[in-house]
């Protein structure tokens, strides 16, 4: 039965991480301001030359080389903006940053050069048919760059949508300010380097225009005014029923009391005095993110996940890396009583999968490890009982999927938690299906909600054995942990 949750005093996060990973809304508007200015005041090079040296062409020439001409300037402003945007998200990749960027741009030139091109055809219509479709089109300029770039955004920061008509209003003061600029100082026969300076002098003043409203929109949207840093949507590819159902509160709620561990082994009595803060709230459930190095195909490369993970629901851990320069995303997940593990390319291109008894062996015994080393107060969960080892080591033992899983902790005489291993069923390099001993190092603590969790983590096959160089495939810094 569902207990309601007491209004009494919970121990909030005593250490908040963003602001060691964020740039902080100040730094971010600046960078970003700077960025912007740079990219788009480089990149606008393109089409305002462009225009001033093949202005004499047919217009029907000279729409394809604007819109390559935008596609050019998209691309400089992407690349900036996404220097800034890789320091602020964890995950995001430069390539489809850019590229949406460069699409929008080339898009805007394209429908802004429709009414000059095709002015023979539409300039006898009646206003009450050419005023609408140019409001249209209008439109579609303004949000064409921002709509692109929201298609990125959307996966690392929450109330995206936001960013098209923000981007649109920058846009249109940025454009009204070029054309204001530019439009009395263009004369007839003026010579082409004059013309060419009047436009890169209206490019640099639309540029600030931009980076200055832009800029003060995403540093209001990563961290808003009232010191909150921002939720993250879920992450890309996901089942998301599945990822919003592991957010879901512990049923039971209970506090932490010190005197409740005397049934347990020495080692689990020293390791939760330890790490949970008396009063702390009892949850099991967690979500985290990591940054670190993955084995893939045989090579490290770096990568990024998010993981959330209950007692009582599984997890589901989305990770990011690259292989051969391509991003790759992988899905590792115990729910349902189900496992399932696979790669793919963006898209729907799989590289591998596995969703059989294999994988869902695999995942129920990682599941009950990393129970262990993410969520101190499992130990003490009803369906959790513990058999001693020694004075540093003790068991778990957790029920998972009709099977038996052992879990051994090893606890230092301070207290903190050092080594996870169980025996986990897999495949580990050139070694067929079948149980092998599975484990983590854990290093450094961080305090979150009450609780000291282990922030350094190495883990892989063959713990404690001469092979373990050759089975570790981890190596990861916990960077966020909120427990729920």
């Amino acid at each position: 039965m569902s207990v309601q949750r007491p209004t009494v005093p919970v121990a909030e996060a005593d250490v908040d991480l963003h602001r060691f990973f964020s740039q902080g809304p100040r730094v971010l508007r600046r960078s970003w301001f700077l960025a912007t200015l740079l990219g788009e005041g480089v990149g606008f090079l393109a089409p305002a030359l462009v225009a001033a040296f093949a202005f004499d062409l047919h217009v029907a020439a000279l729409l394809p080389l604007m819109v390559m001409a935008g596609a050019v300037e998209g691309t400089v402003l992407g690349i900036a903006q996404a220097v800034v945007l890789r320091r602020e998200f964890l995950g995001l990749s430069r390539l489809p940053w850019t590229a949406a960027t460069a699409v929008g741009a080339a898009m805007a030139w394209f429908v802004g050069m429709l009414p000059s091109t095709f002015y023979s055809t539409w300039s006898d219509w009646p206003p009450y048919v050419t005023v609408p479709i140019g409001v249209l089109l209008g439109l579609v300029v303004l949000v064409s760059i921002g709509f692109a770039q929201w298609t990125v955004l959307r996966h690392h920061v929450a109330r995206s949508r936001s960013w098209v008509p923000a981007n649109a209003v920058a846009w249109g003061a940025g454009l009204a300010v070029l054309f204001g600029i530019c439009m009395p100082l263009w004369r007839e026969g003026q010579p082409v380097a004059l013309t060419a300076a009047i436009g890169v002098l209206g490019g640099l003043a639309m540029a600030l225009t931009v980076a200055f409203l832009t800029a003060a929109w995403l540093a209001r949207l990563v961290c808003p005014p009232d010191g909150r840093t921002s939720p993250r949507p879920g992450p890309t590819g996901v089942p998301q029923r599945d990822w919003a159902a592991l957010a879901a509160p512990t049923d039971d709620f209970r506090v932490f009391d010190p005197t409740a561990l005397e049934h347990l082994p020495d080692p689990v009595q020293r390791w939760l005095r330890h790490a949970v803060t008396p009063g702390a709230a009892l949850l099991t459930g967690v979500e985290t993110e990591w940054n670190g190095h993955i084995r893939l195909a045989g090579s490290w490369r770096a990568f990024c996940a998010r993981q959330r993970t209950s007692l009582r629901d599984g997890y589901l851990w989305s990770a990011r890396s690259r292989v051969c320069g391509l991003p790759v995303l992988g899905l590792e997940r115990y729910t349902h009583d189900r496992g399932e593990l696979r790669w793919r390319l963006p898209g729907r291109l799989r590289l591998t999968k596995d969703v059989g008894d294999n994988a869902t062996r695999s995942c129920a015994t990682r599941h009950a490890a990393e129970l262990f080393a993410t969520v101190p107060v499992v130990a003490l969960a009803p369906s959790v009982w513990w058999e001693p080892v020694d004075h540093d080591h003790a068991t778990a033992h957790v029920r998972l999927d009709d099977e038996d899983q052992a879990v051994t902790v090893t606890v230092d005489p301070a207290g903190r938690l050092r080594q996870v291993e169980v025996d986990r069923w897999g495949t580990p390099p050139r070694s067929p299906f079948g149980p092998y001993r599975y484990g983590a190092l854990l290093g450094e603590e961080r305090r979150f909600n009450g609780y000291l969790v282990p922030t350094e983590v190495v883990a892989g096959w063959h713990i404690g054995t001469k092979k373990w160089d050759e089975g570790t495939c981890l190596r990861y810094r916990v960077v966020r942990c909120s427990f729920h």
